[in-house]
């Protein structure tokens, strides 16, 4: 009889997919974790949404099960599918954030291949997180707007819309979200999509502030240290940016340091400085390591220490920061702080110039073609150098036309050179105008011409090259390219010796004994002798000359 009644049961009194999800509930709530598994399992399988969403939520949460990101997103699409909004947000969530297994877990491990078939890991998916936080926005769900705006803002995996993603933002701050409030706060004070609104956004930063949000109160802290859509106010900058940098945000911390520093809107405090500094720095802000690496080498206001600048200025480099990859680069060149080491030195400005840095790239160039902590290599100098000159560097453009004019990594071409060196002396290059200058003069690979020699040194000696600066001078002495000039010819010797330029002061000998109409042996001898004594070639027959000259007119 017994055995019929269970029959009977098991045919028409079957418990309905809510009833057992309840008891799953209460399961749940005493911390009964796999009790409620088992049946909230079986609703599921009934087709019971919440339950599913449950499902999901134990696997994702490890809660009565072994976490699993696969077997969590497998029963949230299945609620989220039929309408669920809560496993519709947090596939959003797990798509645009990849989730993977625990710690420690080897997916190729055959146990774990066991234990987990599906596998561990979820991929980053931008078309599946738009798609998912889409349909939990449309139903009203208020993380999801705020998360769908930020997507649209970001454009990580989709084409930014800024229109887009203020109509999210909007609705999702309109109804009290902290992180849309503050992302629209950010859209509107950097003019997104439209003219900058300093103003309105610092209402919805303050509206997130409120809330506890740190970032907003951090941005506050920027509007009043600029003074953007409020008055500049260096005291409330600072309360805003110690509220946000208590609650940890680095950016904040960083900012604090800074006003330390300066004395804004505080007593000026470089203990304090370096304080909040370090904060900052030991979250990984690579800013405040480079500020902390500046007071250090600087000693303003503490003991230097290059060693510790090293430190942060490394730590910046290692996190990708050019600045501070060149900084550190520098560093190991010359020995301050660290060893002096040409291979660590080269390593960093080859990591800097990969970045883009112009000087790094310059530097490197310079490294590969003398053989300087990496072997020799004029073809990779070349290339180095091309992108420092494609980036206006005319120093770069100048060593290109050396290469060109040595044969060095390319063939030797005279034409290539000159027009390289026609390009860096155009951008400022004076090594470049010193070299055009006297390529025309000489006539060296193109045809004479002293007039063209005369504007080219005229450029290179006005930014104090001496050489440049003695060609000049006899160009105006001998008048070559222009009438002659004796009083231009002597300011312009006369500045190559203030650099010890010894060929100038052999020139003034010639100026004074030779060229110009009012003879002054004297002056003559005395330069000629100075030209002889510093080891300038020519004095010493000059002289000879000149003293002959003297006994033939006495």
């Amino acid at each position: 009889m017994r055995q019929v009644l269970g029959a009977a049961k098991r045919l028409f009194g079957r418990n309905k997919p809510e009833d057992v999800y309840e008891r799953g509930l209460k399961a749940y709530e005493r911390g009964q974790h796999k009790s409620a598994f088992d049946l909230w399992l079986a609703a599921a399988r009934d087709g019971h949404v919440e339950a599913q969403y449950r499902i999901g939520r134990l696997y994702d949460l490890g809660e009565g099960v072994l976490r699993n990101a696969v077997d969590a997103v497998g029963w949230y699409v299945q609620a989220a599918e039929q309408g669920n909004r809560d496993a519709q947000v947090r596939l959003a969530e797990m798509y645009y954030y990849g989730s993977g297994g625990a710690k420690g877990a080897i997916p190729s491990d055959a146990v774990l291949e066991m234990l987990f078939p599906n596998g561990l890991k979820i991929e980053q998916n931008y078309e599946e997180a738009l798609r998912w936080a889409r349909a939990a926005a449309e139903q009203g769900a208020v993380v999801a707007q705020a998360m769908l705006g930020y997507m649209y803002a970001s454009g990580f995996g989709i084409t930014p819309d800024y229109q887009e993603a203020e109509i999210w933002y909007r609705r999702a701050a309109e109804q009290g979200s902290a992180p849309a409030q503050l992302g629209l706060g950010t859209l509107l004070a950097g003019g997104y999509g439209g003219a900058p609104d300093p103003e309105t956004a610092h209402g919805w930063f303050q509206k997130a502030a409120e809330q506890g949000n740190a970032m907003a109160w951090y941005y506050l802290g920027s509007q009043y240290t600029a003074g953007l859509g409020v008055e500049k106010d260096s005291e409330k900058a600072m309360e805003c940016y110690r509220k946000s940098a208590e609650a940890g945000t680095a950016a904040a911390q960083r900012a604090l340091g800074m006003l330390y520093a300066r004395g804004l809107g505080v007593p000026r405090s470089i203990e304090q400085a370096e304080t909040w500094l370090r904060k900052a720095a030991v979250q990984g802000d690579a800013e405040a390591m480079i500020l902390l690496g500046e007071l250090h080498s600087r000693g303003d206001g503490v003991q230097p220490n290059l060693f510790e600048a090293a430190i942060w200025y490394r730590g910046a480099a290692e996190l990708g920061n050019r600045r501070a990859q060149h900084i550190i680069a520098q560093m190991y060149l010359n020995g301050q702080g660290v060893p002096k080491d040409d291979l660590e030195a080269a390593r960093w400005y080859e990591r800097a110039a990969g970045q883009g840095d112009p000087q790094a790239q310059l530097r490197i160039g310079a490294f590969y073609a003398e053989g300087r902590g990496v072997d020799r290599d004029y073809g990779r100098a070349l290339d180095w150098f091309r992108r420092a000159a494609e980036q206006g560097n005319p120093d770069a453009g100048y060593n290109i036309a050396l290469l060109h004019n040595l044969g060095l990594g390319v063939p030797r071409s005279t034409v290539d050179a000159i027009d390289w060196y026609r390009r860096a002396a155009e951008q400022g290059s004076m090594l470049a105008q010193f070299r055009l200058g006297a390529i025309y003069a000489a006539g060296d690979g193109v045809p004479q011409d002293y007039t063209e020699g005369v504007k080219w040194s005229l450029m290179a000696a006005e930014q104090g090259h001496a050489l440049a600066q003695v060609n000049l001078g006899r160009f105006c002495m001998q008048g070559l390219g222009m009438a002659p000039d004796y009083e231009q010819a002597e300011r312009w010797f006369t500045a190559a010796v203030q650099q010890n330029e010894a060929g100038a002061m052999t020139a003034l000998g010639e100026l004074f004994g030779i060229w110009r109409p009012e003879k002054d042996a004297e002056r003559a001898e005395y330069w000629l002798n100075r030209g002889a004594d510093a080891g300038d070639a020519r004095a010493k027959p000059l002289l000879a000359k000149l003293r002959e000259q003297q006994q033939k007119t006495a």
